[in-house]
Order: structure tokens, then C-alpha cells, then sequence
């Protein structure tokens, strides 16, 4: 059978050939064949493969610049409910460039897998519970296996990550399948767990608890030695009430009231049972400050958590500090080419916005949580969990895309949403995480609000960045054009 299949790169439109066994004998037994042409190609892509279940599942592929076939990260991303996998390739496509990582999102579709049960809970039931080998959560470890053939791989495992209703695939996949091989794993915002836990009848009977089901606690040993991190937004506080995402039952309602509350929840009965076993408890429980239920939000943060080699993120620095300054902004890139800012290989007029600023100051400074906002949101950019800005290193905050190359050595991030800066006029603030103003510059017209003391008095679009330097009294001016560039994000 050969199958034709769009693979969508950066500027390049190819032809994917698919070749499955020919019977449905074959394809029953999970004999499934991935061609390499999409995982070859730096950028988006798009592959399909048969699963061993016997479906046909396309999977959306992002390989970074700096992707080493023989032993960089692979990364399977899972969707939530919605099934969104365009959304989720493409938040996840910066952290896996920033990272050098294969980023994977493999599309379980409605006509495949009809109900929300049979994507996150694909396992069977107390009638019948299906062997670990034809559990759903298997086809990760099939896909892991078909991305090495093709690459010629030596990678030992694989990392996760899951929103929401991926989350609940995450958690439950570590649970259930044995000697998976995932060296890492996030589960971000889960709506309800499958508690690691028997004590309660009432509560803690499949698929809530493992009453009835086919592991018990004791076999979770190596699940809970497992580099894995519960990641929940501070925001995500919506209950069943008001949200019908959220479940209402009684069995969800005991795990609290959010899915905040929930997922502290998790952890703390997770290690309980690990202390009652005597086993060793490698799990982090992180709250992403200023962070609501939006997987583009908690991408970055999950990025750190995952391939920063096991650091813990820095704690945001509360008091006011004046040593942060905002040393260049582009509102207006330049047409064509020479405004690609981000360097992902297109010139966009939202994404190639950014912010640049330095810490000029003695002393690291933590951004976990604090925020850029304009003159008609408050909030534009929140900034992730992450590493704290050193003294005399820059951070550029760009409005989107796939940001790509050194920048000099800057902390880079991109915004969920887009910046929004308006070139007539507008105010750029930068918020500690207590809400206090650190920093506010504005321009032109101030888009009707009241303009700053930092005020350069005319817009912004003549097509280069505003510049300054990062000496006290530096004052605000057109970047000039060198070696034909009209803006130096990360350089002085």
C-alpha cells in the first residue's frame, strides 16, 4: 500500500511516500514502516505510520538546526482533548530549537480513538485489560523505535511531554507500561489523575486509583525513581462549575477543586505511597507563576524542567529592581528578508517583534512570573521558569516563530500571543511578578494611554529597532544600519 502525504518544511513543500505491510493481518499485528524523508529535513514536517493497532496515524515533526540524528533529544509531545496537533507542534518547535531536539506530536484522532477514554485511558477495562504490548501508550515506545531505524539513532529513550488531557496520557503511560523507556517526562495541567494508590474504595477505584486495575502500587517503584515533574499553572483554578473540562465527579472532586489543587493533590499521595514503599522519589512538583490552562504558556517552563539537566529554576526576585533595563525594541521589522529578527527563515510582521533587555546590575535577577504587557494588555509575555538572568547577559523576548542561532549568548524567549507593539504609538511595561512596574518605555502616540517618563516622541515604524545603551542616562535612538542590518538583538 502506498500512501501520499503532505511534509510542510520551512520554505519547501516534498512528497511523503508511506509504505505499510500489504494485509490486514500484517497490519493487525503492528508491522508498521516510517520513511525517513520528513525526519531528515531541518524545520516542520509531517510523517505517518501504521500503529500496531492497526491505524493509520500521521504524526506533525519538528527537527531542530542543531539536531544530532545519533544522539540528540527525541521528544514526543501529546496533545490535549481539543487534538490540536498543529497547536502543539508549533509551541513546541522554539524549545525544541533552543534545545537541539526532534520534537514529535503524534495525531490520535477522533475517527481513530472516538472518545476522550480511548486516547487517555487506552488500556482496556476491568472486563478485559489489554496487555501492555497493545496498550496505547505502547505506540510511543513502537514510534520511538521507528524514529531510530530511520535515523540510525543510539538514543536510550525518549522524552514526554503532555498538556491537559496529554498530561493525563503522560502520567498514566508511566503507570502503566512497564520499563518504558522515558528519560524524562512533564505533565503539565492535568483535569484528574489516576491515583499511585489503593486506600480508598470510594475514591480510588480504576480509573481513578489502581483498585482494579492491572498494576498495583508496589510495581510503581521505577515510576517513582523516574525523572518526572507535575507542572501546573498558578491561574489554573477553574472548577467543574464553570469549566466543562474540569470533571465533576465524586471520585475528581476528592483530588480537589482545580486542577491547581489536583495536581498537588497527585504528587503529595504519590509520595506518600513512595515513602510507604521505601522508594526512591525523583519527582519535582513545579508551579509555573501567572499561568493559566494554555500548553503555549507552560511549553517553555517544561522545556527547562526536561532538558536543563536537572536544575531547579530560580525564585523570582519580588523587590523592585532597577539595575533590569530595556535596551532596544523592534515594533516595525523591515520588509523582506532583512526583517526575518528571530532568524526562522520568514519574515513576519508579529513574530520578528522583539524586546531586548539587560541585567546591568551585581547581582542575577529571577523573571520567573513577571511580565510584559502594552498599552492594551497588561499582560503580553509571562516569563517561564527558568535560569535567572546573569549579570551583564541579555534576554530578548520575541513575538513569536521559531527564534534560531546564539543571539550572542542572550536568554531568548517568545511570547504566547504575540507582543502587539504598535508603531504609532505604545507602552511597554515590564512587571515584577508582585504586579510592581520595573521598567516602562513608550512612544509616539502612547495609543491613547498616558505615556511614560521613558518616552521616545515619535513612532516606531521606519523599519529598525530603538536603541540604547545600558549606561545609566542612555538615550533612546534609531538603530543604525551595520553590515545591513537595522537591528542586534543579544548585542551591544
Amino acid at each position: 500500500m502506498i500512501i501520499g502525504a503532505t511534509v510542510v518544511g520551512r520554505t519547501t513543500t516534498a512528497l511523503l511516500l508511506i509504505q505499510a505491510s500489504a494485509g490486514c493481518a500484517d497490519r493487525a499485528a503492528g508491522q508498521g514502516w516510517i520513511d525517513g524523508s520528513a525526519l531528515f529535513s531541518t524545520g516542520f514536517g509531517q510523517v505517518s505510520f501504521v500503529a500496531r493497532d492497526g491505524n493509520l496515524l500521521t504524526a506533525r515533526i519538528y527537527r531542530s538546526t542543531g539536531f544530532d540524528p545519533a544522539h540528540s533529544a527525541v521528544w514526543f509531545v501529546m496533545h490535549g482533548a481539543g487534538r490540536d496537533v498543529d497547536r502543539y507542534i508549533r509551541a513546541a518547535a522554539p524549545v525544541a530549537e533552543r534545545y537541539g531536539a526532534l520534537a514529535i506530536a503524534i495525531h490520535f484522532t477522533k475517527q481513530a480513538y472516538p472518545t476522550g477514554a480511548d486516547y487517555t485511558l487506552g488500556m482496556g477495562g476491568p472486563g478485559g485489560w489489554r496487555a501492555p504490548e497493545n496498550m496505547l501508550y505502547a505506540e510511543i515506545e513502537h514510534a520511538f523505535d521507528l524514529v531510530l531505524g530511520s535515523l540510525g539513532g543510539q538514543q536510550t529513550g525518549y522524552y514526554l511531554f503532555g498538556h491537559s488531557a496529554g498530561a493525563q496520557f503522560v502520567h498514566r503511560l508511566l503507570t502503566f507500561l512497564p520499563k518504558p523507556r522515558a528519560l524524562g517526562a512533564v505533565a503539565a495541567n492535568a483535569g484528574w489523575y489516576t491515583l499511585p494508590t489503593t486506600d480508598d474504595l470510594r475514591v480510588h477505584t480504576m480509573p481513578y486509583g489502581l483498585i482494579n486495575g492491572p498494576v498495583d502500587a508496589k510495581a510503581l517503584v521505577a515510576f517513582f525513581n523516574t525523572p518526572f515533574v507535575v507542572l501546573l499553572g498558578s491561574n489554573d483554578t477553574t472548577a467543574a462549575a464553570d469549566d466543562d473540562l474540569v470533571r465533576g465527579t465524586p471520585e475528581a472532586t476528592a483530588q480537589g477543586a482545580n486542577r491547581l489543587e489536583r495536581g498537588r493533590h497527585y504528587f503529595a499521595v504519590a509520595k506518600a505511597q513512595a515513602t510507604k514503599l521505601h522508594a526512591t522519589f525523583a519527582w519535582r512538583l513545579e508551579v509555573a507563576p501567572g499561568v493559566g490552562h494554555d500548553a503555549a504558556q507552560v511549553m517553555a517552563s517544561a522545556g527547562f524542567l526536561m532538558f536543563g539537566n536537572g536544575a531547579e529554576p530560580c525564585v523570582a526576585t519580588t523587590a523592585r529592581d532597577t539595575s533590569l533595563i530595556i535596551t532596544e525594541i523592534l515594533a516595525d521589522p523591515p520588509v523582506g528578508s532583512a526583517g526575518d529578527a528571530n532568524r526562522d527563515g520568514v519574515r513576519d510582521p508579529a513574530d520578528d517583534e522583539f524586546v531586548e533587555i539587560v541585567n546591568r546590575g551585581p547581582d542575577p535577577v529571577c523573571l520567573a512570573g513577571w511580565t510584559l504587557g502594552d498599552a492594551r494588555s497588561p499582560v503580553r509575555h509571562v516569563f517561564p521558569l527558568g535560569p535567572a538572568l546573569a549579570p551583564g547577559q541579555f534576554l530578548i523576548v520575541f513575538g513569536g516563530g521559531v527564534p534560531t542561532g546564539p543571539f550572542g549568548g542572550a536568554q531568548v524567549q517568545w511570547s504566547a500571543g504575540g507582543l502587539g507593539l504598535q508603531n504609532d504609538g505604545d507602552v511597554l511595561t515590564l512587571r515584577a511578578a508582585d504586579g510592581r512596574i520595573v521598567q516602562q518605555v513608550s512612544w509616539g502616540n502612547c495609543a491613547g494611554a498616558q505615556c511614560g517618563n521613558d518616552h521616545w516622541p515619535g513612532p516606531l515604524g521606519f523599519g529598525r529597532s530603538l536603541t540604547r545603551g545600558r549606561d545609566p542616562g542612555a538615550q533612546w535612538a534609531p538603530h543604525s544600519e551595520f553590515a545591513g542590518a537595522r537591528y542586534s538583538p543579544g548585542v551591544d
